[in-house]
């Protein structure tokens, strides 16, 4: 039975298929993003987060990347099964993205307000003379000074934190229901990230849902309502924020959380969660993380934890998880 959020994304699989062998960006992914919610999905380098969110509006290249299995609902109708001229008259409509490379999305043989009276053209019926100002207004309220003339750069003319603002604008012009947000405010300044986030969170209170896709657990903190906490491919917890932040129930969350320096702790060293993250073409067997955890025992090599419900809105996929909600984890080493 079809449920009524905004995005539903269902036991997703994304492998890649390589000179070096076949590997899973995304193992088994599910989770949904409610109308003017903002999701924050979180996780090292290298763990899925931009797979997965590309997936959402098939935009990773095919091949070498190949959704084996899984269904991305959309307003209750399947993503995956949605033609070319179907995705196209969503993308950038009701759905938009801020990637995270600037410089690679816009194109630069065009001038910046060309592209973004495209975009407005594309999909609404508005004049010439509109259009444009719609692209200034909205250059003026990502903070690009002088936005009448900005609008006749090339991309190359135009620092990497502008480029970021353009794709930022890009996106939230056309009043989507959803922004994909791609580590949005990584080339920018901290005093242009707050202005930008403040944005957001208008965007949110028009009923605009964001996935927010970081590792930053600050921005997290800051911006969300609900927490991924991705790794290796697979979710390993999910909750409402204070749930992840006060209350985490996953040895990976818990070592996230620990690495966040703290002011108040007299040391010269930060906490750090032991060994790398592994190769996804030589993922260890049962639990993703259990090479790094200091919980580890027998089960977690031959058997995969599910996602083991702790609350109403909170899972986390450890075999121990009951017992670590309770636990203090700043008290850990």
């Amino acid at each position: 039975m079809m449920n009524h959020d905004l995005l539903d994304v269902r036991n997703l699989t994304v492998a890649f298929h390589t000179d070096e062998g076949i590997f899973k960006a995304v193992d088994d992914v599910s989770f949904h993003v409610n109308r003017g919610e903002i999701v924050g999905l979180v996780g090292e380098s290298g763990c899925g987060k931009s797979v997965t969110s590309l997936s959402i509006l098939k935009l990773i290249p095919s091949p070498p990347a190949i959704i084996e299995q899984g269904n991305i609902f959309f307003n209750g109708h399947d993503l995956l099964k949605m033609d070319a001229a179907e995705l196209r008259r969503i993308r950038g409509k009701s759905i938009s993205m801020i990637f995270q490379e600037p410089l690679s999305a816009l194109s630069p043989l065009q001038r910046i307000g060309q592209q973004l009276v495209e975009v407005l053209h594309l999909h609404s019926d508005i004049s010439k003379k509109e259009a444009w100002q719609i692209a200034e207004t909205w250059l003026e309220k990502v903070k690009i000074p002088d936005p009448k003339e900005r609008l006749f750069a090339y991309p190359f003319q135009l620092s990497g934190g502008m480029q970021q603002r353009v794709m930022i604008a890009m996106a939230m012009m056309l009043d989507p229901d959803l922004i994909i947000a791609d580590e949005p405010t990584t080339a920018l300044d901290v005093t242009i990230q707050a202005k930008i986030f403040s944005l957001i969170k208008e965007m949110r209170q028009e009923k605009t849902s964001i996935l927010l896709i970081t590792h930053d657990m600050g921005v997290i903190w800051e911006m969300c309502d609900r927490v991924l906490v991705m790794y290796a491919s697979r979710i390993a917890e999910e909750g409402k924020r204070d749930d992840i932040f006060v209350q985490p129930a996953h040895p990976y969350t818990r070592g996230l959380l620990n690495s966040i320096p703290k002011l108040a702790v007299d040391t010269d060293r930060l906490n750090a969660i032991p060994g790398q993250v592994p190769s996804p073409l030589n993922y260890p067997s049962g639990c993703h993380f259990r090479d790094r955890c200091s919980y580890t025992f027998d089960r977690c090599v031959k058997e995969s934890p599910p996602l083991m419900q702790l609350s109403d809105k909170h899972r986390a996929a450890c075999f121990i998880a009951d017992q670590l909600i309770h636990q203090d984890f700043t008290k850990e080493p």
